[in-house]
């Protein structure tokens, strides 16, 4: 991996996009990164740190193409866009034509800009010895190593094979570089099971860290712990960062996706999600007509500035020559929330007010938040509810009831009143697959939920067995060039 070039290219964005002192990094002609003087102060890492997260927010990224809109194209959950649409290649998965290529290509370059910037941060925090406390390096060094994480597991669900649990040959085979530090040299690409160690490892040390995180209760802290550290604020809005329990969700998800003898220790991981973080299942009694994102079951999201600018253009449907336009088929919704049934998708709010009518079909408008056009939003990246899900997935063999306690408390903070029932495995697999089509809609989950059990039948793509060509995004020929290998 060309991680000196993704450095440079994410040094102009971190510039432009952030209030930051004036170059927290600075280019010589040379090519030689000259930061120590913005290190040598707190705010310097406080500063880069945010760059990080911004970065984050570009439209390719997750503010628009890892999240509701190209990875949810994948799943095919929206309208089959027309020929003149802009992503209507990469929507019948032909990655290699002209109209894909640069989309596709995107988000592996951006993300390892992302990286290479994160890297660089990370290098200057393991030398900060008398400028960090305590309270800062943990809380600084562990959000970054979740988020390095992090990145490196979504280009692993979009970049690598499919079912990776139900094939054990891939464990030998070589996936994404996963790229520990900033450096001129190439990153060697590794096995699945060496890049899963690693992975591990980075949620490992980043949870022992984040120890230290508001969001994490230690009855032994002193009520004044944080006074003075968070002074301006800077460790409020905890959802909004990677804090303590979105690596734990976040290790959930990457032990979830390995499947086997790691699902026990999934389910365990989401369990303590489950109890521990603030981020809690709405009820029926919940008013949402505001807070159609349900911010209180969020346990990450992105605040992305502008965020009604990017998604304005994809779920305006009132102008017919709107040809990018994305909604569901009020026919496909009928189906997908059942609701020839009243009392499960006639009661679903998923379907009576996260979907609104148009002439053209049902608008997802879960993105609306507050008055809309809002110049604010957030982007959920994990919800609660995806624990349940997770746990629901281990339980439905080892403790079918519990699997059922599990889909049952989601449905019913949906305002479903018809309950499941404990039944056969195929039987609990199907209702588990329902509810991540219901509850994922404008996300970006429902793609990598596909792709981790090996669905090969996707709904609303008919005659088309899923495998990795429809699964695995291409690399950039630029770096199949450079030496990168997919096995």
């Amino acid at each position: 991996m060309k991680e000196f070039r993704y450095l440079l290219l994410g040094l102009a964005m971190a510039m432009l996009t952030t209030s930051c002192e004036k170059g927290w990094l600075d280019v010589t002609a040379s090519n030689e990164i000259k930061a120590e003087n913005q290190f040598k102060q707190t705010s310097g890492f406080r500063d880069a740190l945010m760059g990080v997260y911004i970065g984050m927010t570009k439209p390719e990224l997750y503010s628009r193409d890892m999240t509701w809109n190209l990875v949810d194209l994948l799943s095919q959950q929206y309208n089959p866009l027309p020929s003149l649409a802009h992503y209507d290649k990469v929507q019948q998965f032909d990655y290699k034509a002209v109209e894909a290529v640069d989309k596709v290509d995107a988000i592996w370059n951006s993300q390892y800009n992302v990286i290479a910037n994160v890297n660089a941060t990370l290098g200057f925090v393991n030398k900060s010895d008398g400028v960090l406390n305590k309270i800062d390096y943990s809380i600084i060094k562990g959000e970054l190593l979740g988020l390095r994480a992090l990145l490196h597991f979504d280009l692993i669900r979009l970049y690598g094979h499919s079912n990776y649990a139900g094939r054990p040959d891939l464990k030998t085979r070589l996936t994404i570089p996963y790229v520990t530090s900033f450096s001129k040299e190439l990153t060697p690409q590794l096995s699945y099971d060496e890049t899963f160690k690693l992975l591990e490892k980075d949620i490992q040390d980043a949870l022992d860290l984040l120890t230290e995180d508001p969001i994490y209760a230690d009855p032994q802290r002193p009520q004044n712990y944080y006074a003075e550290v968070n002074r301006g604020g800077f460790y409020n809005d905890r959802q909004l960062r990677m804090n303590y329990y979105a690596v734990k969700a976040l290790q959930a998800r990457v032990l979830s996706w390995q499947g086997g003898d790691k699902m026990a220790t999934a389910a365990a991981a989401a369990e303590d999600v489950i109890a521990g973080s603030k981020a809690k299942l709405i009820t029926p009694a919940t008013n949402i007509d505001e807070d159609l994102s349900l911010s209180p079951e969020h346990i990450f999201g992105l605040q992305v500035s502008g965020f009604a600018n990017i998604t304005l253009v994809y779920f305006g449907t009132n102008n017919n020559t709107n040809y990018d336009a994305l909604f569901i088929p009020a026919s496909v919704a009928q189906t997908m929330y059942e609701a020839h049934v009243p009392t499960i998708g006639l009661s679903d709010i998923r379907y009576t007010k996260l979907l609104s009518s148009s002439s053209r079909g049902m608008i997802p408008v879960k993105l609306r938040q507050g008055d809309f056009p809002t110049q604010t939003g957030v982007m959920p990246l994990m919800k609660v509810p995806e624990m349940y899900y997770i746990a629901a997935e281990y339980y439905i063999k080892s403790n079918p009831a519990k699997a059922v306690d599990y889909l049952n408390t989601v449905r019913a903070s949906r305002s479903i009143t018809q309950q499941i029932v404990p039944a056969s495995t195929t039987l609990l697999e199907d209702e588990l697959f329902k509810e991540y089509r219901k509850e994922y809609v404008s996300e970006g989950q429902l793609f990598f939920y596909y792709k981790k059990i090996g669905r090969e039948s996707i709904p609303n793509l008919a005659g088309v067995v899923a495998g990795d060509k429809v699964y695995m995004l291409p690399y950039p020929d630029s770096e199949v060039e450079f030496g990168n290998r997919i096995q």
